[in-house]
């Protein structure tokens, strides 16, 4: 598990910054995992809905849900994989 935890950090105002700077379009969001009652979401940098079931979305980048994913909460975690921190 603590590979995983590493390759992992909570999603910031850094990052959103770095994508819109990259000129990405969207956010899709898929639950990763729930661990002591938070629960864990992925947010994945202009991917797309491929299996077309399960609870993924596709956000705007510059949607007001996207800058809600910035703020804390208890039980709701949003996390980015670092393979999609790179700078070009």
């Amino acid at each position: 598990m603590s590979t995983q935890e590493n390759a992992y950090q909570l999603f910031t105002k850094e990052v959103l910054s770095l994508w819109k700077s990259q000129e990405v379009s969207y956010v899709k969001v898929e639950e990763l995992s729930a661990v002591d009652g938070v629960t864990f979401y992925e947010l994945i940098p202009d991917s797309e809905l491929l299996d077309g079931g399960g609870h993924d979305t596709l956000y705007p980048i510059d949607s007001e849900d996207v800058e809600d994913m910035l703020l804390p909460s208890k039980s709701i975690r949003f996390v980015v994989h670092r393979i999609y921190l790179e700078e070009d």
